[in-house]
């Protein structure tokens, strides 16, 4: 299982486009226009192989629009993971009592697969888990679809050239993470008392919260020696960014 993709969400996206540019000196690859039939607009950017997203609501009454005022301001929204056969892995979680939210095949892209699960059943971020077929997705720039066709000419990698971690803030860390490690179909270890997933490219933290809330507050990104000397830690869209 690897960690692909982290979205955050935010009514101005402008804005948060400018402060990726200029924080972790990355650029946007894609902007789908699939998602507007959900009123989203959207932009995604490379980070070395992996991708931060931001979806923006342009219309009433979206799920995301619910989430940012609910979180009131942008906050992190979902976590994005590729596996090698994702129907299968819903199969199981599935006969675990998750419900799926969303399943269905990319009618763009028909080799990618999606598949979301119930916030309620699966607290922490909205957790989806795809799959590529005929692409083998251990490859540091394997095909990914959401990111379009072009974005490997759209990385810069001079700040960050990786998602290595993620951390999700619960009021019970040690049960959610073992939640999400079945999900995942990942180890969990144990460490300085917090629960970690351990997934093939990086680590799920679990940390006690601070205000009665799960949700994702924190990612990790391998960064540069250029970049590490500028600092090792921000906080954009609600989100602490380490840079390791």
């Amino acid at each position: 299982m690897r960690l692909r993709q982290i979205a955050v969400a935010s009514y101005n996206l402008n804005e948060c486009e400018r402060i990726i540019n200029k924080e972790l000196n990355i650029n946007t690859a894609y902007r789908d226009e699939e998602v507007e039939q959900y009123g989203l607009n959207n932009i995604v950017c490379p980070i070395g192989g992996e991708f931060l997203e931001v979806v923006s609501p342009f219309t009433n009454n979206t799920t995301a629009g619910r989430f940012i005022e609910k979180k009131k301001g942008p906050a992190g929204y979902m976590t994005i993971f590729q596996c090698e056969d994702s129907l299968e892995r819903r199969k199981y979680i599935e006969s675990k009592g998750i419900r799926a939210l969303n399943s269905f095949g990319n009618i763009k892209h028909g080799n990618y697969i999606i598949n979301q699960y119930h916030p309620k059943d699966l607290p922490g971020a909205l957790v989806e888990i795809d799959s590529v077929t005929n692409t083998n997705y251990k490859e540091k720039y394997a095909d990914w679809p959401p990111a379009g066709k072009n974005w490997r000419q759209k990385i810069n990698e001079d700040y960050v050239e990786g998602i290595v971690g993620a951390t999700i803030a619960a009021d019970n860390p040690l049960k959610l993470a073992k939640l999400w490690a079945n999900v995942l179909n990942s180890d969990l270890i144990n460490k300085n008392d917090c629960p970690n997933i351990i997934l093939e490219n990086a680590i799920i933290k679990f940390v006690k919260s601070k205000k009665n809330y799960t949700d994702l507050v924190g990612i990790e990104l391998k960064a540069s020696q250029k970049r590490l000397d500028m600092g090792t830690k921000i906080k954009i869209f609600g989100l602490d960014i380490n840079f390791v």
